[in-house]
């Protein structure tokens, strides 16, 4: 099946918040709309909705940090009823052909997955486990780099962009936090190491 991308303005990211965001991520893990909606108006933030036809497949939200040249894919999801169809595979191809040919100042994305090794039952740990092998099926690397936000603790993996090879570095990471959290915020609910 054809998919298509198209950039989401605030409204269409309000409707798949409310009717998409809230039951597909846990509430530790989900901001709130206003902070979203604030990043995009700040010009460092944007969504991607992903398209059969007028049908939404999925949707994809990024942080940008112009000065590194990185992104931070802070959410990514497939609709309910389009999951196991291969919809995850092909939406991910999309967003990284619209970053290479819409953002080629952007030379890699950083992802955020759940760190196995604090999952609070086997259930949870295979649901962490898929979505990390989910993610090195499509050519994300992890790195040692891992980090707390809120209390909710990360591995972070990476897929390099185009064609210079920029490698994940502690820097880029830190950049793209200090530019999503206030400093307040960054000081008191933020860690960031290399492993």
């Amino acid at each position: 099946m054809d998919y298509t991308v198209k950039k989401l303005n605030q409204e269409e990211m309000g409707y798949i918040y409310k009717t998409y965001m809230v039951p597909d991520f846990p509430p530790g893990e989900l901001k709130p709309l206003s902070h979203i909606v604030r990043s995009m108006e700040k010009g460092f933030g944007f969504a991607l909705g992903f398209y059969a036809g007028e049908n939404l497949i999925g949707y994809a939200v990024f942080i940008v940090c112009k000065e590194t040249g990185c992104a931070l894919l802070d959410y990514f999801a497939i609709v309910k009823e389009r999951r196991g169809q291969g919809a995850g595979h092909e939406t991910f191809g999309l967003l990284i052909r619209y970053f290479e040919e819409g953002l080629p100042e952007i030379n890699g994305i950083y992802i955020e997955a759940e760190q196995v090794a604090r999952a609070k039952n086997e259930k949870e740990q295979i649901i962490r486990e898929r979505r990390i092998a989910f993610y090195q099926s499509c050519d994300c690397m992890m790195t040692r780099l891992e980090s707390k936000l809120f209390g909710v603790e990360y591995s972070i993996l990476y897929r390099q962009l185009g064609e210079k090879k920029v490698p994940p570095t502690w820097e880029a990471v830190d950049a793209i936090y200090r530019t999503m959290f206030k400093e307040s915020h960054y000081n008191n609910s933020v860690t960031l190491v290399m492993k």
